[in-house]
């Protein structure tokens, strides 16, 4: 099998996809428009598709690409980002590094505290948030009966 990297045009905007096989591919891209039931029905590509008509273009960008699968996603990510896709959502590849930064930034809690995105379920276990929010909801209640 072939890799290939397509792009969907619609309203304007695009999407990058690869696959090993195009014909079902573009298949499922079909089903997800039209079936209310798909999961990715709601996703902003086929949003964008029927707010246009169904009005859409599917055109292959390379092919014939001799890529395992992990290739394929890095060769579709380099091409979302050069052409500036804005219907994809999320991107195709993230290597180590790139998850790791993500994980890493702090993220702002509820409490108050900045925590990093992948320690905050363990941290809304801590006592200390459990005391924050209570303290926070007190504070509330104080408000409103001034």
């Amino acid at each position: 099998m072939s890799g290939v990297i397509y792009i969907i045009t619609t309203g304007g905007e695009g999407y990058i996809g690869s696959t090993n096989d195009f014909k079902k591919r573009i298949s499922d891209h079909k089903y997800n428009i039209y079936n209310k039931n798909s999961k990715q029905y709601n996703y902003k590509l086929y949003k964008k598709i029927r707010e246009n008509n169904c009005q859409y273009e599917i055109n292959i960008y390379e092919d014939n690409l001799s890529l395992n699968k992990k290739e394929l996603r890095i060769r579709e990510e380099e091409v979302r980002l050069l052409l500036g896709a804005t219907l994809n959502e999320r991107r195709a590849y993230m290597s180590y590094e790139q998850r790791y930064q993500r994980k890493a930034v702090p993220t702002k809690c509820e409490c108050g505290c900045f925590i990093r995105r992948s320690d905050m379920a363990c941290h809304r276990k801590t006592t200390k948030h459990i005391n924050l929010m209570i303290s926070l909801e007190q504070n509330a209640k104080a408000e409103l009966q001034h």
